[in-house]
């Protein structure tokens, strides 16, 4: 250790021989701090995201020919959406793991079930959908509906307003061409006695809209048929008007649940028919 140097150090000792110095107090000096890295942030990504391909990027339709001149259009439907599709979209999303993702997913639609137990409703949820109970059913009395069978008690859950018109505006179009095969054309399905859309009461009248829709009532090859999951389809007896944009229906008292729409038409020389795409809930 040095031997520190004082005024009143023996005489003979000088400042430049080894081992002295002037205070023995005096510290060393500190270590030079470590110079910190300058932060930089990681640049963003100016490329877009490719979409996924499983979706189409663009809204695919086809001009068609209308019965009272001019043309519509129909939508070209893609293939099918999974489940797992729709899970491993949200998950990366949102940052879930595709198991919380499921749970969330049926714990929304089944805590909607429960509202609709007590004929709870909203018009708008989240500003993406809405949702009411609804009811049906069939009996000669007012007192024949004895449960939720007989009533067809049922969920009707859709878009809103504002969210259909939101997607709409978009929408990158793409026609496919023109078909060139006239076939009739459903585009809408009212009930008569509610005015609402896609639900039926059975045994009262439905009026279908569309196109290419004047049909033989006579010919049992053309008409309305129904179809209840995978019972037999069952033909409309009961018409009303009939003109080439709007047909009215009696629905038989015998169906219940959720039904799917087909409509038979004959047109140049051959009778062709087309599906409704959705089904109709009582």
């Amino acid at each position: 250790m040095p031997t520190p140097l004082t005024w009143d150090s023996p005489a003979g000792l000088t400042y430049d021989m080894p081992g002295l110095t002037w205070d023995a107090a005096t510290p060393d000096p500190p270590a030079p701090k470590p110079k910190k890295k300058p932060f930089r942030r990681s640049p963003k990504p100016t490329h877009t995201p490719t979409p996924p391909t499983h979706i189409m990027s663009t809204f695919q339709y086809n001009p068609a020919p209308k019965s009272s001149g001019g043309f519509t259009t129909r939508a070209a439907l893609g293939d099918a959406v999974t489940q797992e599709f729709i899970t491993g979209e949200v998950a990366t999303a949102t940052g879930l793991t595709p198991v919380q993702v499921e749970a969330a997913v049926q714990t929304f639609f089944q805590k909607l079930l429960a509202c609709s137990s007590g004929c709870g409703w909203s018009n708008n949820l989240y500003d993406i959908v809405r949702f009411r109970p609804t009811s049906g059913g069939s009996s000669p009395q007012p007192d024949g509906f004895h449960n939720a069978d007989d009533i067809n008690a049922d969920v009707a859950l859709s878009f809103t307003k504002e969210a259909i018109e939101n997607w709409r505006s978009g929408l990158t179009l793409e026609s496919l061409g023109e078909v060139g095969k006239v076939t009739p054309i459903i585009d809408t399905i009212l009930n008569q006695d509610t005015g609402t859309a896609d639900t039926y009461t059975a045994g009262s009248l439905i009026q279908i809209r569309g196109d290419n829709l004047k049909l033989n009532k006579a010919d049992l090859t053309q008409g309305v048929f129904f179809k209840a999951g995978a019972a037999a389809e069952v033909r409309a007896t009961v018409y009303g008007d009939i003109e080439p944009t709007t047909l009215t229906v009696l629905v038989p008292a015998s169906l219940s649940g959720p039904l799917t729409v087909r409509v038979a038409v004959f047109i140049n020389g051959s009778v062709r028919s087309y599906t409704y795409t959705n089904l109709i809930a009582p």
